[in-house]
């Protein structure tokens, strides 16, 4: 799966914010456990030291400075005890280890990251300064080291449980999506198959207790298809039918033409009336020829009849078929034959070739010079015929590809408007691209076959 593909579904962008809100839930989370767990932690550190002092002070009271001095002494030897300071009126140190910390009378939190003091390790520090009866200083602290390490904690657990709902939530999401877009790919495949003539393709379904919109698109995308193709098969039937009955009736009015000239005993005005006559009734017999060979084309499987076909030899079999016919009518005719083998049926290329030559005779001056050509173009076997006439206009390139849509909207030249429509049937049967380009001047009609045995350009 292409990563901007992925990312391009609406599902994984809903599930990457999904994601972010994760993350930014967590980190609010972390910081209201961060304040919450700082409050509570100094609010019990400042009701230990408010006691501890208001002990050490009544001792002080009951039995003096000295017995303040032994209690402080024994306290320190405690693992995991306070600190404490006791300095006399005059400021000599009685009892404790705690160095000078400078701070007033009352609850004190220090901030000691840029001081430095000898031999002792506290970053930060709480102290509780009381001044006694006699003037002595009792200071009892706590650093702050076991909070540091709580809040560590959480913030280290709020973290990993943050990256690792983040990691979980991204990879259901690819999975999801890549289900999804699979599922997708098969309502995309199936609509490019449709448009490309392949009307029994139908989008994937899955058997599931409840669908979900994918299930629904697809079923109702089917019943389109479903649609669509009985509506074509509909307006298929019709034409094929009514090019089929209309064969027969016209098959009698040239019985009866043929009757007419032998009746007419060498009357030139007869003759030559029967003569337009007949040369209309045989256009008319071309055109529902052409109508059944197209529906014939297009409703016929032709996979299982694909054999391998030699384009350089089939090319030559049809130029030698039209050269005279080419030549007579004033035109010149030259062959560019490459190697190219392609799985195909020999005969409806032909018939595509044919046409493209006819369509080249039929619509270019006299003087004009046509080219048919079998090349190498990007890895594929290409089918090439040119000529410099005067060409197909850009914008209606397209358009002459429709079933009888002619150039010549008068419709006063010859012609069905049903050769390229028959040619662009038979490329798209043997699943090759057709183009009609710009021969500066004239037009080229190129139609490029898929590799031998390879699904590219299905």
């Amino acid at each position: 799966m292409r990563v901007s593909r992925f990312f391009a579904s609406p599902g994984v962008r809903l599930a990457i914010l999904q994601t972010v809100l994760l993350i930014c839930a967590f980190w609010v989370a972390g910081s209201l456990t961060r304040f919450s767990t700082k409050y509570i932690y100094r609010q019990q550190l400042e009701a230990r030291l408010q006691s501890e002092a208001a002990t050490l002070a009544s001792l002080h009271q009951s039995r003096g400075i000295g017995d303040v001095a032994s209690a402080i002494e024994s306290a320190e030897r405690r693992p995991g005890g306070l600190e404490y300071r006791l300095t006399d009126a005059g400021g000599r140190l009685l009892a404790g280890d705690l160095p000078p910390t400078g701070a007033p009378l009352g609850m004190t939190f220090l901030d000691w990251d840029e001081a430095h003091v000898p031999g002792r390790p506290y970053q930060d520090l709480v102290v509780d300064n009381t001044r006694l009866p006699d003037g002595a200083i009792l200071t009892v602290g706590q650093d702050l080291s076991d909070e540091h390490k709580l809040r560590l904690a959480l913030r280290t657990t709020l973290f990993w449980c943050g990256a690792a709902g983040a990691v979980v939530g991204l990879a259901l999401s690819y999975l999801l999506a890549r289900g999804v877009l699979r599922r997708v790919d098969g309502v995309v495949a199936a609509a490019r198959a449709v448009s490309g003539g392949q009307m029994t393709v139908r989008a994937p379904r899955r058997k599931a207790i409840l669908p979900d919109d994918i299930d629904e698109l697809g079923a109702s995308f089917n019943a389109m298809l479903d649609e669509i193709a009985a509506l074509v098969e509909r307006v298929r039937w019709v034409s094929t039918d009514i090019a089929h009955d209309l064969r027969t009736p016209l098959t009698h009015v040239r019985q009866k033409l043929e009757r007419l000239r032998a009746a007419a005993e060498g009357d030139e005005q007869v003759l030559a009336a029967v003569g337009d006559v007949e040369a209309d009734v045989a256009e008319m017999r071309r055109i529902f020829d052409a109508m059944m060979r197209l529906a014939e084309i297009e409703s016929e499987p032709l996979e299982t009849r694909f054999k391998p076909v030699d384009l350089g030899e089939l090319v030559g079999r049809v130029a030698d078929a039209y050269r005279p016919d080419i030549v007579a009518g004033g035109r010149r005719l030259s062959l560019s034959s490459a190697a190219g083998v392609v799985d195909g049926d020999a005969d409806l290329i032909a018939q595509a070739l044919a046409n493209l030559v006819e369509n080249a005779e039929r619509h270019t001056p006299v003087g004009t010079h046509i080219e048919l050509a079998v090349e190498q173009h990007e890895g594929r076997t290409r089918l090439r015929v040119s000529d410099d006439g005067p060409g197909i206009p850009e914008d209606k390139r397209h358009e002459v590809l429709r079933q009888f849509y002619r150039l010549d909207a008068s419709r006063t030249t010859p012609g069905s408007g049903l050769g390229l429509a028959i040619v662009a049937a038979i490329a798209s049967r043997h699943h090759a691209s057709l183009e009609l380009l710009d021969a500066e001047p004239g037009l080229t009609v190129a139609m490029t076959f898929p590799p031998r045995g390879g699904e590219e350009g299905r």
